[in-house]
């Protein structure tokens, strides 16, 4: 009877689990929105003590941008390995204690669950042939990133540089990208 009650337990949670997946392989514009947001939020404006510290970080645009519709899935990919780079920015390092954890926590969690439901975008293969050129560009702006935040050795200020950096990031994401221009959440 036990045996019984474990095997219709698993079942159902085996089939809830496939029922739950998501459908559609697209980003979601109210998830990127609402990471920007934790993100800000948990730090504040700029600190003045920090101005002088801060270092210049060439922002690569040219992985976002698209010409017509058939580098979308270029930008796609673009877009998720950004999400990729900031999870493993933050997951391998010591989190920032001046900020808000809870809105923190909830960033890092938002970030993640972003990763998860569009990882099916790196499956996409029709007009990609870009990708490489621009994951190349992300690979050197987020070892700069990570790098900034090792000489300065996690410092307050090293922390809200990369911060400051994440912000213009996803703003350029949500703003500049044809992902998102028309779509409304």
């Amino acid at each position: 009877m036990d045996f019984l009650r474990v095997a219709l337990l698993c079942t159902f949670f085996c089939f809830a689990q496939v029922w739950s997946l998501p459908i559609n392989c697209v980003l979601r514009k109210d998830l990127m929105k609402g990471s920007y947001t934790l993100l800000e939020t948990a730090g504040g404006l700029f600190p003045m003590q920090c101005l002088e510290e801060k270092v210049a970080i060439p922002f690569p645009q040219n992985a976002f941008k698209s010409e017509n519709t058939d580098q979308v899935t270029g930008v796609e990919k673009a877009v998720y390995q950004t999400l990729e780079n900031i999870d493993a920015l933050f997951e391998n390092s010591s989190d920032p204690h001046q900020w808000d954890e809870e809105k923190w926590n909830d960033f890092r969690g938002l970030v993640y669950r972003q990763i998860v439901e569009s990882k099916c975008i790196m499956n996409k293969s029709e007009a990609a042939q870009d990708f490489p050129s621009r994951e190349a560009s992300l690979k050197v702006y987020f070892e700069t990133i990570s790098s900034t935040l090792k000489e300065k050795d996690f410092s307050y200020c090293a922390w809200e540089i990369v911060r400051n950096e994440i912000l213009h990031t996803l703003k350029f994401i949500l703003d500049e990208t044809m992902l998102f221009k028309s779509s409304e959440f």
